[in-house]
């Protein structure tokens, strides 16, 4: 009896044993709630089998990551895999396993084991789960090395493959682009699909060794403009200029809204290598930046037309800028020749023999860089004139429409003067526009109210419709077109 009992007793602890073991958890670890995902460097796979047994629900999960791992390296049909090659491919996939089961006695280049472990579910089953990353620049390397002993490859593939290797041992960078370009595209076609990321890999590398340098900008760039001289970059490689290539050069131009945004043109270099762009008329003034990097389009030209993740990816390392040149543009208003024509009153409207809005005004313009000047014309002479009118009538007057473009025109008046102890205070207000005298219209307009204190009457006065001046010209600086 004694005997029976112990044989049943070590069945049983086989059967926990097989069923859950020790340190089998009794709940999912909570990693096993977040998907592993790739990075920048490397891939991410994970395998979960499920099974009566932690040994069958282990062995469940490796044969699933090995199943991802084969997927991702986009190997094709195994029908069509040479007995080399297959035997290459298990012998692969075996190591891992090796690894994932004895990571002492196996490893795989680039491969690290980040997860794995099993535990038991509710209904009493085992659950398996192993998370592996494998280096990206390994993973390509393998799957490079196992397309070709597959026999994947084409002889069109491998003929362009050492085309552009002597290309790149010449010298001549953007002609092995190309043809790393077109073995992209031989590959896409014969469904060799490693070889087809291989190459698009290579034609980002090849153009990464492109030198930039900005050779000149513009001395001289207004709104509303062209500049008076382009932007030239040149583009060498290895001392070589790379002529003949296309660029895309982004720059800044405002969208239909008039919203600062960005917009592309693509210019090829000439033959030594030189790309210059003159940026149409300018949107905004301030630093203008215009970046320079390869253009896909002539590589695009050799794949498939619907595109995909790779192509896309390609694309976006190719014109990710290279080089930046920076130049600033003024607004263009201060190249325009402007009158002064301001008239001041008094509490009781009457014209005052002053002209302090006028001279605060034309201090501030000209202090920036405003072709300004004050109007030989007695302002009492527009007072009773409309807008209209006084336009019209300068237009009309050869001593003022030959000479100015645009006129500062308004009326500024004394709304207040108060007097408390050896104290003055003034408040002064008025509405002035700056209107374009050839075209007859206003294109600015601005109503604006100060207030003044001195120990002297006339010196509150002329403190305050100076600053009203000084405050109209801070506008048109800012805001003007």
């Amino acid at each position: 009896m004694k005997t029976r009992s112990l044989a049943l007793l070590t069945i049983i602890m086989f059967i926990v044993s097989c069923a859950g073991g020790p340190g089998v958890r009794d709940e999912p670890p909570e990693w096993a709630e977040n998907p592993i995902a790739d990075t920048e460097s490397d891939r991410a796979f994970r395998g979960e089998g499920e099974a009566d047994t932690m040994t069958s629900a282990k062995s469940a999960a490796i044969e699933k990551l090995k199943e991802k791992v084969l997927e991702s390296m986009n190997l094709g049909d195994p029908e069509y895999w040479s007995e080399e090659g297959l035997s290459a491919v298990n012998t692969l996939l075996d190591e891992l396993e090796r690894m994932i089961r004895n990571p002492e006695y196996a490893d795989v280049d680039g491969v690290n084991i980040i997860h794995k472990e099993g535990w038991k579910n509710p209904e009493g089953s085992i659950t398996y789960m192993v998370d592996i990353t494998w280096g990206k620049d390994s993973f390509e390397k393998q799957s490079a090395a196992l397309a070709d002993l597959i026999g994947v490859a084409s002889s069109g593939f491998r003929d362009l493959e050492n085309r552009a290797r002597a290309a790149e041992s010449d010298g001549n960078t953007y002609e092995a682009a190309l043809i790393w370009a077109a073995a992209a595209g031989v590959a896409e076609s014969d469904g060799n699909i490693s070889g087809y990321r291989t190459a698009l890999r290579e034609v980002v590398s090849v153009l990464d060794i492109l030198d930039f340098m900005i050779v000149s900008v513009p001395d001289q760039a207004y709104v509303g403009t062209r500049p008076d001289s382009p932007v030239v970059f040149s583009v060498s490689a290895g001392g070589k200029p790379v002529g003949n290539a296309e660029f895309v050069i982004t720059y800044p131009r405002n969208a239909r809204d008039d919203s600062p945004s960005t917009a592309e043109a693509r210019i090829f270099s000439d033959d030594e290598g030189v790309v210059k762009f003159l940026q149409p008329l300018i949107s905004n003034a301030g630093t203008q930046h215009v970046t320079i990097a390869p253009s896909a389009d002539p590589f695009l030209e050799y794949f498939d037309e619907s595109g995909d993740t790779y192509s896309d990816n390609m694309i976006i390392a190719l014109e990710r800028a290279r080089m930046r040149a920076e130049y600033e543009a003024l607004s263009r208003i201060r190249t325009i020749p402007m009158g002064i024509l301001i008239l001041e009153t008094d509490l009781a409207g009457n014209t005052l023999n002053s002209a302090d809005a006028t001279r605060g005004l034309f201090d501030n313009l000209a202090a920036d860089g405003f072709n300004i000047d004050i109007m030989d014309l007695d302002p009492g002479e527009m007072f009773a004139r409309t807008e209209r009118a006084l336009l019209r009538d300068l237009k009309a007057d050869p001593r003022f429409a030959d000479r100015y473009d645009r006129v500062i025109h308004g009326t500024v008046t004394l709304e207040s003067f108060e007097q408390n102890g050896d104290s003055y205070t003034v408040r002064v207000s008025g509405t002035l526009a700056m209107s374009d005298i050839q075209r007859q219209v206003t294109l600015y307009r601005s109503e604006i109210t100060k207030t003044s204190q001195a120990s002297d009457s006339q010196q509150a006065m002329s403190a305050a419709f100076r600053q009203l001046g000084r405050s109209f010209a801070g506008e048109l600086i800012e805001q003007a077109p």
